[in-house]
């Protein structure tokens, strides 16, 4: 049995009271932070910013959807819940949020998907994904219509393959498959069809399709096939 002299048990019970003073500021330091954060006003949301949004209607939807009121404790926002939330519209790409929490100021930092084109009467971007984006319309982008995204993106491609001078003519876009691409341009207020076939040989069948065009006995022409450019087919 150890037996510890007066003094020794002197020097423990310094020891053990320096150590029970050193557990209790730090359970006071802990609990004032914890209510310095959780509970006093000091670090609480004073403004909410939101960036990013392609339109006016999109940033409404955003905004509402965050639900964060000026006032309420920093950290109580949850950005990670939050962004799950707005990373369920089909719209948004990525987002980014952050907590600044000198200011109070929570920053909310859309990137949108861009559309390509209109498809299928919503918008699909350059992935292929399809989307309904609230206030978006009258871009000049091109209508197209197709099975499924990946041949909408094939026909996509063709659109931007064109040169501007004839690309602003194409009204619209359609492709039963990756070979089969059919346009309709607009001339002289006038529909023509174009049955374009594969996505090929592009300069040669446009250099017909204008030669065609021209011909005094095409002036009422509603549809070229130019699938085979050395050996078209108008209606």
């Amino acid at each position: 049995m150890l037996l510890l002299s007066p003094r020794d048990c002197t020097v423990v019970l310094r020891k053990f009271s320096r150590l029970t003073v050193g557990v209790s500021i730090a359970i006071a330091l802990f609990a004032g932070l914890v209510y310095l954060f959780a509970w006093s006003s000091i670090f609480s949301v004073s403004w909410v910013s939101v960036s990013g949004s392609p339109t006016a209607d999109s940033k409404k939807i955003i905004t509402k959807l965050i639900d964060i009121p000026v006032g309420e404790k920093l950290a109580r926002v949850e950005p990670r819940a939050i962004s799950a939330r707005i990373k369920s519209i089909a719209w948004v790409k990525s987002v980014d949020i952050s907590r600044h929490w000198l200011s109070g100021h929570v920053e909310i930092k859309i990137s949108p998907r861009i559309p390509s084109a209109y498809f299928n009467g919503s918008t699909i971007d350059e992935s292929g994904k399809v989307f309904q984006l609230p206030g978006f319309s009258g871009a000049d982008l091109p209508t197209v219509t197709a099975a499924h995204p990946k041949i909408g993106l094939a026909a996509i491609a063709l659109f931007q393959s064109l040169p501007d001078s004839f690309r602003s003519q194409v009204t619209s876009l359609s492709a039963h498959d990756t070979s089969n691409f059919l346009l309709h341009i607009s001339i002289d207020g006038r529909d023509v069809q174009i049955v374009w076939g594969k996505n090929e040989k592009t300069a040669l069948k446009i250099q017909v399709i204008e030669a065609l065009i021209v011909l005094p006995e095409n002036k009422n022409i509603r549809r070229i096939d130019i699938s085979a450019p050395h050996a078209p087919i108008v209606k």
